[in-house]
Formats: C-alpha cells, structure tokens, sequence
C-alpha cells in the first residue's frame, strides 16, 4: 500500500542549455539597466548641461524627451528588421549603435549637437536592444 518515490537520477544533473541560462540573465539585466535607465538618469546631469550651455531648464528636458519618444516611436521599424533579420544580429547593430550616440554626445558643444546625439541617435537605437519576436 502506500510506496514511496525514489528519484534515482544522477546526482550531477546537466543544465539544459549548456550552463548559459545566467550569463545571459546577467546580459538581460545589463541591457535592461542601460536601456530604461539611461533616460531618465539624463535628469542627473540638467544642471550641468544648464551651466555648460547656458540653456534653460526647459531646453535640457528636451533630452529625454526626445530620448524616449524615439527610444519608444521606433519600435515598428525594430519589429520589422527582427522579422527579416532574427534578434542576435538587430541587438548587436543596436548595441554598436547606441553606444556610438552617448561617445559622439560627450563631444557636443551646443545643445543641439545634445539633442541629435542623446535624442536622435541614442533614442532610436537603444529600442534596437530590446527585438520583438
């Protein structure tokens, strides 16, 4: 009447994809961390970029403004060339991408340059970090 369950598996079980599950759980949170907080991390440096540029303070929230409306008005164009291309090779241009914006924004020397950098260049990319499949 009543047995007991023995699981006679071998002690040394293998991970089934290979023992990669956490480097690439340790890669999603990098990614994540730098994509979602980026945008909002700008509001760190406004009174610096006010003091540098002489704007106000109206001006320098133009940044993430324009960071997150492309960062999230891009997403069609990511699902798209995800769709024809797969998700390795659209985050890796992505990732080259969006880190050529934030060094090509630490050579600005206008607001301007700040905007079509951080704004244009970073936003519409960093989207390209995060493939819809």
């Amino acid at each position: 009447m009543g047995g007991v369950a023995v699981d006679d598996g071998a002690p040394g079980v293998k991970a089934p994809d290979g023992g990669w599950g956490w480097a690439v759980l340790a890669g999603c949170f990098v990614i994540t961390g730098f994509s979602y907080a980026f945008p909002k991390a700008v509001s760190v440096f406004f009174k610096e970029l006010i003091r540098e540029f002489g704007v106000g303070y109206s001006d320098t929230a133009w940044i993430s403004s324009i960071l997150l409306a492309m960062l999230y008005g891009t997403g069609p164009i990511c699902s798209v060339l995800v769709n024809r291309f797969g998700c390795r090779p659209v985050m890796m241009v992505g990732g080259l991408f969006a880190s050529l914006g934030m060094i090509l924004a630490s050579f600005s020397t206008s607001i301007i340059h700040i905007y079509l950098t951080t704004g244009v260049i970073t936003g519409s990319i960093v989207f390209f970090t995060f493939p819809v499949e």
